[in-house]
């Protein structure tokens, strides 16, 4: 199964192979928005995904990164720069199921 961060190390030359075999994997999504937007996505990553810690570029905030902490078929947290408050940290965690459990904030 490929990894979110495996993105990360794939050369532009193999870019089109890679893209395929990514397109087989369970957990390509290629909708609007991100894969962890919604209940199902979320869930999906979660159940599929080993625990560990992942991260993306944040689309809102380009300097910064998206991190989400999986902890396979339990839950996950994910940890991103504030809309409202750009100096606070929102970690919002989600059940295994992908529904909201709790928001807090920390000073980023």
């Amino acid at each position: 199964m490929i990894q979110p961060n495996d993105i990360m190390n794939v050369e532009a030359e193999d870019w089109a192979e890679f893209k395929k075999k990514a397109a087989q994997d369970e957990l390509f999504y290629d909708g609007p928005g991100d894969l962890l937007d919604t209940v199902e996505g979320r869930a999906k990553f979660c159940r599929l995904n080993d625990s560990g810690v992942f991260r993306k570029d944040d689309p809102d905030f380009p300097q910064y990164k998206i991190w989400v902490f999986n902890n396979k078929g339990q839950g996950l947290v994910i940890k991103r720069r504030s809309h409202a408050d750009p100096t606070l940290m929102e970690n919002v965690e989600f059940d295994a199921e992908g529904n909201q459990i709790s928001k807090s904030y920390e000073p980023a």
